[in-house]
């Protein structure tokens, strides 16, 4: 009985111990970058559904929409004032207040970023 409630004992501490490593690894945020050499040219994942890099996301999101942007712009497209895009114009907003800007602040905000 001794050796059996031993065992159980030692079985709980190491299963204690193994959640406390996986909870310290999953709130660790270097994990996320990939510092694994392989001369196996293997391919490490770095992200995955549950854990995505956020900050790269948010980065390719904003690559495409600039690349949108600068396309849009080149064929000389506008948007149209029905549209729900034109919220996010600068041209409603001095419409809305042309007297809120002068000419310098109005070509600041016509410049492509």
């Amino acid at each position: 009985n001794e050796i059996e409630e031993e065992k159980k004992t030692k079985q709980k501490k190491q299963k204690t111990t193994k959640k406390k490593k996986y909870q310290q690894k999953k709130m660790n945020p270097s994990r996320l970058l990939d510092t694994h050499a392989s001369t196996t040219s293997n391919i490490r994942v770095s992200t995955t559904i549950t854990s995505p890099n956020i900050k790269s996301m948010i980065q390719a999101v904003a690559t495409i929409l600039h690349s949108q942007l600068l396309e849009d712009q080149a064929m000389g497209k506008e948007i149209p004032t029905e549209s729900d895009l034109y919220f996010f114009s600068e041209e409603k907003y001095i419409k809305e207040k042309p007297e809120a800007f002068d000419e310098q602040r109005l070509a600041l905000l016509r410049q492509t970023p």
